[in-house]
């Protein structure tokens, strides 16, 4: 079992963060896609929208075009779930002291993997939504906004670190099997 409570209460924050991040996230969904309308909170107005929309674009919709909106948003937050998922049982079998295990290594390359799908949908799901609306329903959508934002490109920097991390998780792992040997 490992003993370091410093790093255990940090992972039991990241395992939190990780929790919250989901919610958010989902709640994101539900107000931009099946609850469109502004929030009031006191004197505070909230608008929740999608990428590529302006605000209260989604109330102006018919309801087969937002429904195949939220469809089209919805791989994205899968995918997610899932990437949050892996990342979660990677810090358990950390916390269990299985930090360098393959399994543990396969949890961190899934979580990055999934990570990596879910920004590549997200970027490309605004055309794919106006495609979707344009060509299939016959919704008189005229623009589409694609972009990526520098936070985007850096979260794919990250990705690709946590591929780099793994890998030596997996060397390190090998050369302790191999040194196990000598002994």
């Amino acid at each position: 079992m490992f003993n370091d409570k410093s790093i255990r209460r940090h992972i039991r924050l990241v395992r939190f963060l990780s929790v919250l991040l989901a919610l958010l996230q989902l709640a994101y969904f539900l107000l931009s896609w099946i609850f469109p309308e502004p929030v009031q909170v006191g004197p505070v107005t909230m608008n929740f929208y999608p990428r590529g929309m302006e605000t209260n674009a989604v109330a102006g919709l018919a309801p087969d075009l937002r429904w195949a909106g939220a469809l089209c948003a919805l791989p994205a937050l899968l995918l997610l779930g899932y990437a949050l998922l892996r990342l979660d049982r990677m810090l358990g079998a950390c916390a269990g002291g299985r930090m360098f295990a393959l399994r543990t290594v396969g949890h961190m390359k899934a979580f990055a993997a999934a990570l990596l799908g879910t920004l590549v949908l997200t970027v490309i799901e605004p055309a794919l939504r106006v495609f979707l609306w344009r060509h299939v329903l016959g919704g008189g959508v005229q623009g589409v906004q694609v972009g990526v934002s520098s936070e985007e490109l850096m979260l794919v920097l990250i990705c690709a670190l946590f591929f780099v991390v793994a890998s030596m998780m997996h060397e390190a792992r090998r050369i302790a099997e191999d040194n196990e040997g000598f002994v």
